[in-house]
């Protein structure tokens, strides 16, 4: 193990190398003086491949690449050099003609980082951790797994680390956690629908929000439009749909967050959300609303200065703006504390389900250096543990946009796993990394392209099937005023009958075929393969093979 100081010179430091049969790893004790220490870097895996070579790296999400995908050793032949930075999943692995294994970073876990090169014609990888010249709450770590035979490929990579999770405890299956849990076996059969009923501008035409210069509201769908979306739903025959409002809360969608009440007058108030609510569960449907726990806006009554996450320099972090104007980054602890207040709260109005939080899934564990309320990675991370433990308890469940590894287990439904299919960075080739992993433990939908499958080209459905999606719909999920509608400009919209009657039919659509393959929710999905070009075929526990065809645009499910 290198390690190197603030001025990038480079020298060994002390390590553990042990290595057990088809299992190493590499440590580097906490209690060693990393005082000048900037980062620690792995060496070993120099010249691992050549570009006319076949094989691969598994690499995660990331700062850097987009989605879970494989960099293709014969895809790059011009040099480069990339840093994977905020990993979604702490792992990676490597795949030549003469070996393949699966490295998992299980210690320091959230200042690893990935180097890749490709220099010469050959490539090099450089796993390592940074340091910043701080001392480490814990040991480094790296784990490797040799995997051979028929788990020599990606399929067995995350099979590994599936397996690896479980026998620490970390995963429980939904069919277990269904056992016991309603509201969570709703959701597994069940279309998830969310509906965005107002918002003001966005991008924000005021930065700097007060009472007396805050933009009007747009009213898309009040609580009135809501009810007669639930009878349309009902006359069309989707049995089972979770139904998530999105802006009931003042001044809708990213209104005053962490301010939630009182209730949106513009959609109705708090009288007509309730009586909504009781509607939805008398047809059988469930009902559910969106919070946010992780940032707040200057017009919010309970908005604080201090209460803003703080970084190295003790400077106030913000780096978004959205409707309720310039956003800042709420220290974990204080989103903690607000959402033990704020939860029981909305639940009391009625609401019961996965219980939706905003991106508290998709942001890195956040440390703050504020000195009254200072919070570690660890701690981050225990904090969002907490939150979604408050909402289980208070609601029946939980979802999110993406699911972090550290937070996935905590999770019950994810809306998107990665924004881009493909996108930018080296992933060449985009694979269900994530669901070969989750799936059968947490619901999700793959990419934002998917959300409104039914309502786009047959390629959103079919790679909603491949992955093995829930169906997801978003009403009014075309709502920026600029135009970078991140989940596509084909919208799911209510404004008259009309509207209102097509879009459930591509709901209807939708939600039976994910009823028709039942066995597979909770099934995991053990091997992905492209078995022709853009022909692939998934083959889950229970012997079921998905195949998806995007030559002829169909699929069809075998050995049910």
């Amino acid at each position: 193990m290198i390690a190197a100081d603030r001025e990038q010179k480079r020298c060994t430091i002390p390590h553990i190398l042990c290595r057990e049969k088809r299992h190493w790893t590499i440590s580097v004790d906490k209690h060693q003086d990393f005082t000048d220490i900037s980062l620690l870097e792995m060496e070993g895996l120099e010249n691992v491949a050549g570009v006319e070579d076949e094989g691969y790296i598994v690499i995660p999400r990331a700062l850097g690449s987009d989605d879970y995908g494989l960099c293709r050793f014969d895809k790059h032949p011009e040099e480069f050099e990339v840093t994977l930075r905020e990993l979604n999943m702490p792992i990676f692995g490597l795949k030549t003609k003469d070996r393949c294994f699966l490295a998992v970073a299980s210690g320091m876990t959230w200042d690893f980082y990935l180097r890749i090169q490709q220099k010469g014609g050959r490539y090099s990888i450089y796993p390592g951790f940074y340091v910043n010249e701080e001392q480490p709450e814990e040991d480094f770590k790296l784990e490797f797994f040799e995997l051979t035979g028929e788990d020599a490929n990606y399929s067995g990579m995350a099979r590994k680390y599936r397996k690896y999770r479980m026998d620490r405890g970390e995963l429980t299956p939904l069919a277990d956690r269904m056992a016991s849990n309603p509201y969570l076996d709703y959701s597994v059969n069940s279309a998830m629908i969310r509906i965005r009923c107002g918002w003001k501008p966005a991008p924000p035409e005021v930065l700097h929000q007060s009472v007396e210069n805050e933009p009007p509201m747009y009213v898309a769908c009040d609580f009135d439009r809501v009810s007669d979306l639930l009878d349309e739903l009902k006359f069309q025959g989707v049995d089972k749909a979770e139904v998530c409002l999105v802006g009931w809360n003042v001044k809708g969608h990213d209104g005053r967050w962490p301010q939630a009440f009182p209730v949106c007058e513009e959609l109705g108030g708090e009288a007509k959300l309730r009586a909504l609510i009781q509607k939805a569960q008398g047809m059988g449907y469930q009902i559910i609303c969106h919070t946010n726990s992780t940032d707040q806006y200057e017009i919010a009554d309970c908005y604080d200065e201090e209460n803003t996450r703080r970084n190295k320099a003790m400077e106030p972090i913000s780096n978004a703006f959205w409707s309720g104007g310039q956003m800042y980054e709420l220290c974990p602890q204080i989103g903690y504390e607000q959402a033990q207040k704020m939860l029981p709260e909305v639940a009391s109005l009625g609401f019961k389900g996965s219980h939706y939080i905003d991106v508290i899934g998709v942001i890195y564990p956040r440390r703050c250096y504020h000195e009254k309320h200072p919070v570690s990675f660890r701690q981050s991370v225990e904090y969002a543990k907490k939150i979604c433990a408050i909402a289980r308890d208070e609601f029946g469940g939980i979802s999110s946009e993406g699911a972090y590894d550290y937070l996935a287990p905590d999770l019950d439904y994810g809306l998107y796993i990665s924004f881009k299919q493909g996108g930018e960075g080296i992933c060449d080739k985009p694979i269900p990394f994530w669901q070969m992993v989750y799936h059968g433990i947490v619901l999700s939908n793959p990419y934002a392209m998917t959300v409104n499958a039914t309502f786009k080209e047959p390629d959103s459905l079919l790679k909603m099937l491949e992955y093995g999606g829930r169906p997801t719909y978003y009403y009014y999920s075309a709502f920026m005023g600029n135009g970078k509608n991140w989940m596509g400009s084909i919208d799911a919209r209510c404004d008259d009958d009309k509207e209102l009657k097509e879009s459930v039919e591509k709901i209807k659509k939708g939600y039976d075929i994910y009823r028709s393959m039942t066995s597979l929710h909770t099934a995991y999905m053990e091997k992905h393969e492209e078995v022709e070009e853009n022909v692939f075929e998934v083959t889950y526990s229970n012997g079921a093979v998905v195949r998806v065809d995007y030559n002829k645009k169909n699929y069809e499910i075998k050995g049910e």
